[in-house]
């Protein structure tokens, strides 16, 4: 039987997965963006980087904040450890292949986090930058998934097909 917390932070992250990568498709017309761009203030792809920059924090933050928890405790290790540990952890047992990835993609976010909009050139830069992230961050839960579906003790909660 799944562990109900490790299957509901599955259901979760396939959710905020999946919306992030509509998002990611419908900026593709959009790409590269251009300073130009930015500064247009074009209400469509406003709302298209909002969307992604949302489903990009809320994603890596749920899998670093609930998902990876809920991993660990099925594996029988400590949830509770600091998060460079948990990512240390599960990097060791083949779920993340570049833990320092993580670290990458903790700092993108974090300068999501910040509005400039007087200066549409950082924006423009950082915008970018978390694309790239966003479409690594993607591939690498779709890899996390993969092998823990494959994984004894975890396979019944990652079961599920992706939505």
């Amino acid at each position: 039987m799944p562990d109900p917390r490790l299957s509901s932070a599955v259901a979760v992250a396939d959710r905020h997965a999946s919306i992030l990568s509509r998002a990611l498709h419908d900026l593709e017309p959009s790409l590269p963006l251009t300073i130009d761009a930015i500064r247009r203030d074009d209400p469509d792809l406003i709302r298209v980087l909002d969307q992604f920059q949302s489903r990009f924090t809320k994603l890596q933050d749920h899998l670093g904040s609930r998902l990876f928890p809920a991993i660990l405790d099925a594996l029988g290790e400590d949830p509770r450890l600091p998060a460079i540990d948990r990512l240390s952890l599960l990097e060791r047992f083949g779920f993340l292949e570049d833990s320092e990835a993580w670290s990458t993609w903790r700092a993108v976010r974090n300068r999501l986090a910040h509005d400039y909009p007087e200066a549409p050139e950082s924006i423009t830069a950082e915008l970018t930058e978390a694309i790239e992230a966003a479409r690594s961050l993607l591939a690498a839960w779709s890899r996390l998934r993969e092998l823990a579906s494959r994984h004894q003790k975890l396979q019944d909660a990652f079961e599920a097909p992706l939505i």
